[in-house]
């Protein structure tokens, strides 16, 4: 699979040698925990046949960079870009694709979605992703796992919408989880793109014993109350959610849990697109503490030239 991925990595290479309409292209994120483990990424890339921030092809150099205490860690990689989507509501395919070297393993990394709407008020999105898993212990261990998964979305009138989700997370260790989601959306005002929902997740692990890598209950479940707004101002796009709800590990005892986040997207600069964000979440991931929390913030820049 890593040489099929490479030898699509040059073909996209060769396509924008030859395509028009060129932009450069830059990321940086950083992240930290309550584990004091922190972790920044960097990506300096060249997008070809670019027409918008929602019309692109390419390929970026990446590196990442994880510490904790007097440990650290750098992974690099290469990453393949390709988005294709409407601006009036995001069907398309959106995509990242590459491969990363961690601890003598080739592990490929990315995101990959594609949406669709064959009728008015219904849509579905089928999701394929993977990543590593960012604890000291899987780095070194070269852990990773991959995504797979599909969503159906159904309006009701104008103002409710519900979203069911189902997924499987196989880890390369040999573990599998089986995700269940849902989410109910009510636009409570119109004017200012204001709705609130109710969020729900739960799943299993297959292997209990993961040898201490990463955070692994056998049964999980949240529930989370969640204002949202999305909002233009100016010609810039902005959005942000806040939330609080509780989650179960192993069906016991019930504790809080958090959440903020907040997004912006417009121009910059003439022609330039820049993309921030930041998001903040006190709840159990993939390291095993009391109230754990996570927080991550990154930023996108597109230049075309």
């Amino acid at each position: 699979m890593t040489r099929v991925l490479l030898l699509v990595l040059a073909l996209l290479a060769g396509g924008a040698a030859r395509a028009e309409g060129w932009a450069g292209y830059g990321q940086l994120s950083l992240g930290s925990d309550a584990d004091d483990f922190r972790g920044w990424r960097a990506r300096v890339g060249a997008l070809a046949g670019y027409e918008s921030h929602l019309r692109h092809f390419g390929v970026a150099a990446q590196t990442t960079h994880y510490s904790q205490g007097d440990w650290d860690l750098a992974v690099p990689g290469v990453i393949g870009l390709w988005r294709d989507q409407r601006r009036e509501d995001l069907t398309g395919i959106a995509a990242e694709v590459g491969v990363v070297d961690v601890a003598d393993h080739a592990r490929v990394v990315g995101d990959v979605t594609w949406g669709f709407r064959p009728w008015g008020q219904t849509g579905f999105e089928l999701i394929a992703a993977g990543d590593l898993v960012e604890t000291r212990a899987a780095l070194e261990e070269g852990i990773a796992y991959s995504f797979w998964g599909a969503s159906v979305e159904q309006g009701f009138g104008d103002r409710f919408t519900a979203i069911a989700f189902a997924g499987y997370q196989p880890f390369t260790d040999g573990n599998a989880r089986v995700h269940l989601r849902a989410r109910l959306i009510w636009l409570a005002v119109p004017e200012h793109g204001v709705t609130a929902q109710l969020r729900w997740r739960q799943y299993e692990s297959k292997e209990l014993d993961v040898n201490g890598a990463y955070f692994n209950p056998g049964d999980y479940n949240r529930w989370e109350a969640v204002l949202a707004m999305r909002k233009r101002f100016g010609p810039w796009i902005w959005s942000g959610s806040a939330g609080a709800g509780q989650e179960q590990i192993d069906r016991g005892d019930r504790k809080a849990t958090y959440l903020g986040e907040v997004r912006g997207e417009g121009p910059v600069a003439g022609n330039a697109r820049l993309a921030v964000h930041a998001t903040y979440t006190r709840a159990a991931g993939f390291a095993d503490s009391p109230d754990y929390w996570y927080f991550v913030a990154g930023a996108t820049l597109m230049v075309p030239f």
